[in-house]
């Protein structure tokens, strides 16, 4: 199972996490203005230079905590590891929001940084979500499990809805006779429980197909065992009338010589060596091309992915096995220490507490204020940081003082402090992660690390047991004892009163605004009838799975030359990838880490047609499991008619996607509900029908509800102002490049055996450029078809084969190319940069002017 390899991965990742948490907390110390110019400019490339260093080393240990994650087995170091991977994620997110806000980019091209750290693009590029690969399984059946259940009981709703229709005076004696006789066999069912099978039309036409197959085989290999046997028998028939004719005198043979046998076999052995050699030849260069990696084969062996694919399923099966055993052992040790220690467990609380109170009688002759409950109540009694009598009497000097001073100097103005802003603040998730790495340190540094057993660590579970155990049991003792305090001042009272003495209770100042109180979340079985319906509607739908791994691209290698020498530069398909996984799968991997990151409630896909987007859509709710809720136009359409109606679609939905989280609201195509005026094709689907509930229904979008509103887009230039405010950010899928395209030719073509390993691809790759990929796919698959593979032997492919086809197509006008292409200067972030470029384009040619 590799268990040391991987215990060895997490414990080097936690000696760099230590090192990171410094290297952060000396960030956080470090004033974001110059100390000349108190509130200058921010000093962009300075900042730059401090944040992305830091940035990519968190980007690297993400990586690597996520490898520990998946592989980790024993389930109390596996939790551990999860606290440390979902706070290192949501310090990683405010990394990049604050670069973003910086230099207004979504894209980073940081090559000094990654030759100083010595990263190479694989050790900080995150493919694979936080979730946890079986979290992400079980959440993927679980809705395939809820859909399929929803369509089968649909179906069988229709069934038995077409024969309450039918009436009776209608039906022949032959129907009505055959009615009675399907009556007669479903009453023979053990249970109506059993679903009705129903075989769809493509199981169907595949049947046929495959039967059409089987047939076509016979008859092919029944046709060509008789031509074999034709052919067999003639040359038969030949031979012996040869031989007739030769014994009968009608044929003479031709005497040769010896010589010319000899030479003529000479000739023919030559030429046979030489081919023999010029083959022997090829295939050893090639070999040794594909043993150096220079050349791709047709075929590898899969055995080492079939073997690692069955390791983790197997270690799949032992998380499962081994989290039950924990969860029995954390059970019985629960009621153990509830039997034992729970009755002498109060005693002691009320002791210690009844001890408080008597140490301010003693010292002040009255009593302190009770701890409050949202503060910890009790538990600052017991840890000691509640004010003792003696602080007390300070402060209360300190105030009168205080008065006195405020009554002296009324006229006096404060002067105002200035806050002092840091490049990066303490906030909760590096807070978290500075208490998981502690924890760490505490509960786990003193362990033996090789540990092949995965024995539970019970002391853990009695520590964990025994602080919960009693933070319950002093929320009850608490009650009781503000209870025996009420009764201590009220006798308190009467005693001063009797006395004619003047007393006031210290008491608690009550909050402006009491805490809102906290709905439980909603429970997915209260909305199961809500998911039937939208499953019936094909609002809920199932995805194909995907993976971002597929996707095929390749980064910009020369922008960070560029960007030092103010040239124009563009991102590439293969930094899309990046980008998608942390605004739209990282966020939404776990609750605890969308509670942690920066919020971002919605995201846009733009894209020209057929590049892409659509993948990208399934390959973000592949990759955490989410139930998809398809809202286009083209959905909805003649559905849910009327404001009553529609109202109500959207509040379910709402509901839905928080019961059911992680969850993806997407339409498809989101120009339409935004455009400034419908297509007259259009006009029937009313695709601008819940514009209005869209603002809203992403504004309730929280913190921890795990919803992302995700759309994509054609034409985005189309839209209104309300399309660009809606949406949190913008994700541009550029136009295919010739890395891109180089890539691309050489995975589709070197999959087939008998394709020139040499093939002129950069040739086809210059002049693909600008063409999608779906489109170059399938031309492929068109042209490598069966007959033409058979071929491949003793017709090798051309470039010009497929070039010719590739250049059919026929690409869209440049002038909505150019369009496309601006749109990203059109949205916030966008124009926030043109600003930036245009003042440092002004400052450049002021410093060129100076040096004249």
């Amino acid at each position: 199972m590799s268990h040391s390899y991987y215990t060895e991965l997490w414990l080097i990742s936690r000696n760099d996490l230590e090192k990171l948490i410094e290297l952060d907390k000396k960030l956080q110390k470090i004033s974001r203005f110059k100390e000349e110019a108190e509130e200058a400019e921010i000093d962009v490339k300075h900042g730059l230079d401090l944040l992305l260093p830091v940035y990519l080393k968190y980007r690297n240990l993400v990586k690597r905590l996520i490898v520990c994650h998946d592989q980790m087995v024993q389930t109390q170091k596996r939790n551990l590891i999860k606290r440390v991977l979902d706070c290192a994620v949501g310090r990683m997110l405010e990394y990049k929001q604050e670069i973003v806000n910086l230099n207004y980019s979504d894209h980073q091209w940081p090559d000094d940084f990654m030759k100083q750290l010595k990263y190479t693009p694989d050790d900080v590029e995150i493919l694979v979500s936080a979730a946890g690969k079986d979290v992400v399984k079980e959440r993927r059946q679980r809705i395939q499990k809820m859909i399929e259940d929803a369509v089968t009981i649909s179906v069988k709703d229709v069934d038995s809805k077409e024969l309450s229709e039918i009436d009776v005076s209608d039906i022949t004696p032959s129907q009505e006779s055959i009615r009675l006789r399907r009556r007669r066999l479903r009453e023979k069912t053990p249970t109506d429980e059993i679903p009705v099978l129903y075989e769809s039309p493509e199981k169907i036409a595949a049947r046929k197909a495959e039967r059409a197959m089987l047939e076509a085989i016979l008859l092919i290999q029944s046709h060509e065992r008789a031509r074999v046997d034709r052919a067999i028998g003639k040359n038969v028939i030949q031979t012996q009338k040869y031989n007739k004719d030769v014994a009968m005198g009608l044929i003479v043979p031709k005497k040769i010589d010896k010589d010319t046998y000899i030479n003529a076999a000479k000739t023919i052995q030559r030429a046979w060596r030489r081919y023999a050699a010029r083959k022997k030849l090829k295939n050893r260069i090639a070999r040794t091309e594909e043993l150096l990696g220079m050349t791709i084969p047709s075929w590898r062996n899969q055995e080492v992915f079939k073997k690692d694919k069955e390791n983790f399923e197997k270690k799949l099966a032992l998380m499962s096995v081994f989290a039950d055993k924990t969860a029995k052992a954390t059970e019985k040790e629960e009621a153990r220490l509830l039997k034992i220690k729970r009755p002498g467990l109060m005693e002691d609380i009320t002791d210690e507490i009844r001890e408080w109170f008597i140490l301010w009688y003693d010292e002040l002759g009255h009593f302190y204020v009770y701890p409050a409950a949202r503060l910890g109540g009790s538990v600052l009694i017991a840890t000691g940081q509640t004010m003792t009598p003696q602080e007390y009497l300070v402060e209360k000097k300190a105030k009168e003082k205080e008065k006195e001073k405020k009554a002296k100097n009324e006229k006096v103005k404060k002067k105002k402090v200035k806050k002092k802003n840091y490049w990066m603040s303490e906030t909760k998730a590096f807070s978290l992660l500075n208490e998981a790495n502690q924890c760490y340190n505490y509960d786990w540094s003193h362990r033996v690390s090789n540990d092949f057993q995965q024995k539970i660590c019970h002391d853990l579970i009695t520590n964990e047991l025994c602080y919960n155990l009693q933070l319950e049991t002093r929320k009850v003792v608490d009650e009781l004892m503000r209870l025996e305090l009420q009764k201590l001042n009220a006798a308190l009272r009467k005693d001063y009163a009797a006395d004619l003495r003047p007393f006031d209770v210290p008491f608690e100042r009550a909050r402006r605004r009491p805490p809102p109180k906290k709905k439980p979340p909603p429970s997915p079985d209260d909305f199961i009838e809500d998911f039937k319906e939208l499953v019936r509607a094909n609002i809920i739908r199932d995805y194909p799975p995907s993976s971002l791994n597929d996707w095929i691209g390749d980064r910009s290698y020369q922008n960070y030359e560029a960007i030092l020498e103010y040239r124009n530069y563009n991102h590439r398909l293969g930094e899309v990838k990046q980008l998608v996984m942390e605004y739209c799968v990282l966020p939404l991997s776990t609750k605890e880490i969308h509670q942690i990151a920066p919020l971002i409630q919605s995201v846009c896909i733009c894209g020209l047609p057929h590049h892409g987007k659509s993948f990208l859509v399934n390959a973000i709710c592949s990759e955490v499991g989410a139930l998809l809720i398809d809202m286009s136009p083209e959905i909805l359409a003649g559905k849910f008619m009327g404001p009553k109606n529609e109202h109500k679609l959207i509040n379910t939905i709402s509901k839905l996607a928080r019961a059911y989280a992680p969850s993806v609201i997407f339409i498809d195509n989101s120009e339409k509900v935004w455009a400034k005026k419908v297509p007259v094709n259009e006009l029937a689907l009313k695709p601008k029908r819940f514009a209005r509930y869209y603002p809203k229904l992403v504004k309730n979008i929280k913190k921890g509800d795990q919803i992302l509103f995700l759309t994509t887009a054609t034409e985005p230039y189309t839209a209104t102002a309300p399309f660009m405010r809606i949406h949190n950010k913008f994700i541009i899928i550029p136009l295919t490049d010739y890395n891109t395209l180089y890539m691309f030719y050489k995975d589709e073509l070197m999959k087939y055996f008998g394709i020139d390993r040499n093939i002129d691809v950069s040739s086809m790759a210059k002049v693909s450029v600008g063409i999608p990929l779906g489109y170059i796919k399938n031309i492929i698959q068109n042209i490598l078809n069966l007959n033409r593979r058979i071929t491949l032997k003793f017709k090798p492919l051309l470039a010009t084969e497929i070039m010719d086809e590739v250049l059919k197509y026929e690409p869209l006008p440049a002038r909505i190319v150019s369009k496309f292409e601006n749109f990203e200067n059109r949205t916030p972030l966008g124009r926030k940069r043109l600003r930036m470029l245009a003042k440092e384009k002004a400052l450049l040619e002021r410093a060129k002017k100076l040096r004249k």
